[in-house]
């Protein structure tokens, strides 16, 4: 018989672990990424600037990434790059590159943005793909909906950290509040926006800041109104 090399079968015993959860990444991961956005949402709302809401807000944003992962580890190459950017907001979230904060915050919410982009067109696209189940499609627009909400959040502060003064509020100025007070602030503002509430206590007034106000308010009717019409005729014609 012959010897097997010990490091061929620890690679071989790790390529078997990552196939298996390969087989696994299917819509029916969306549950975990739902759950994970939604505490999200209540983290961020409840953060308070102190310790114990930092490792909170942290604590949640880990398990959004490590949920996002999970969808993207369907294939080697979205994985790898899905850590890379992972590990770069979270490195600039700590401040390991020694950037302005005007400038770290810029970089934050730009690569956080993008990287929910990515998840939200994964999604999608198995929402409206036809072999899809019903139970699946729903649960995938659901964490749809709520990532476009996150996006914004960033988004929003995007340009508040570009222009600072962007948006009026009572109060301290936003550039000059804590992080955590700030994305708790924008991810309100980016839900009475998205829903089209608008109660008025937190003003755009630069042309960008109007601009990404009136996409999201137009973003979440249409979202709304395409997926539930695709989801709805998808149930006719099953059932008809």
């Amino acid at each position: 018989m012959t010897a097997h090399d010990p490091g061929e079968r620890t690679r071989s015993r790790s390529q078997r672990a990552l196939e298996a959860v390969r087989s696994h990444v299917q819509p029916g991961s969306f549950p975990l990424l739902l759950a994970a956005a939604l505490l999200l949402l209540v983290l961020n709302g409840l953060a308070t600037d102190s310790l114990a809401g930092a490792m909170l807000d942290r604590f949640g944003r880990v398990i959004v990434a490590c949920a996002g992962l999970y969808v993207l580890s369907a294939k080697r190459v979205t994985l790898w790059i899905g850590l890379l950017v992972v590990g770069l907001v979270f490195s600039l979230e700590a401040r390991l590159w020694g950037f302005d904060p005007q400038v770290n915050r810029v970089l934050q919410d730009s690569i956080a943005a993008g990287f929910f982009l990515w998840i939200l067109a994964v999604v999608l696209r198995e929402v409206f793909r036809p072999a899809t189940t019903e139970r699946d499609a729903v649960i995938g627009a659901l964490c749809g909906f709520v990532i476009i909400l996150v996006v914004f959040t960033r988004i929003h502060g995007l340009i508040e950290a570009l222009s600072p003064g962007s948006y009026h509020v009572d109060g301290p100025p936003l550039a000059e509040r804590p992080d955590l007070t700030l994305i708790a602030t924008f991810q309100y503002f980016s839900i009475i926006t998205l829903t089209t509430v608008g109660f008025g206590d937190i003003v755009p007034v630069t042309a960008a800041a109007r601009l990404a106000t009136g996409f999201e308010a137009i973003a979440g009717q249409l979202y709304l109104a395409v997926v539930i019409a695709t989801l709805v005729g998808r149930v006719v014609s099953r059932r008809g």
